[in-house]
């Protein structure tokens, strides 16, 4: 009797795993794709920690040496924080990165001297002056990443903004 019970119950719950399945898949997949994001958008941060640390720590003591010192252009800056963007993230070029490189301070505004490389689109927030301009050069390098996604899209109702942008901003006073 009781194998005849469990004959007739397997028969009623055929379907029952191939709905379960069905139900849970996209659930489990859409967990799995944000945590892949997730992961590259942490990389992607610490990244952009580390590329205007190294273009500021330069600005301010990379022209440093025993018989000449001297500050290093804006230019050697951005090249530099570019060279560390493509090295560090796949996919970062001059269209995606923006790079402003701020040095001393403008005597004719008051404000920073900034210069602007890459993507000119990715917007920074204003600059103060320095207030210890006549002593002391305020260094600083700001860089903008328009991010691209691993998995972009709306696949299995992956929930990102269109085109985050993350930002970093690094500052260091130097002598020169």
């Amino acid at each position: 009797m009781w194998l005849q019970n469990l004959m007739h119950r397997q028969r009623h719950d055929e379907g029952q795993s191939l709905l379960e399945t069905a139900i849970a898949m996209p659930l489990l997949l859409g967990i799995a794709f944000n945590l892949i994001n997730l992961g590259y958008f942490w990389f992607l941060v610490l990244s952009l920690a580390a590329a205007p640390r190294q273009g500021v720590q330069y600005s301010a003591q990379g022209g440093a040496s025993i018989t000449t010192v001297s500050a290093p252009s804006a230019t050697a800056v951005s090249t530099l924080v570019f060279d560390n963007m493509t090295n560090a993230v796949h996919g970062a070029t001059s269209s995606n990165t923006g790079v402003r490189v701020c040095m001393g301070t403008n005597p004719a505004t008051g404000g920073a001297n900034c210069t602007l490389f890459g993507d000119t689109s990715i917007t920074f927030s204003a600059v103060p002056g320095d207030p210890e301009g006549p002593v002391f050069s305020l260094n600083q390098v700001d860089v903008g990443y328009r991010v691209t996604p691993i998995i972009p899209g709306t696949a299995f109702n992956v929930v990102l903004p269109s085109a985050p942008i993350f930002r970093r901003h690094v500052a260091m006073r130097s002598l020169y």
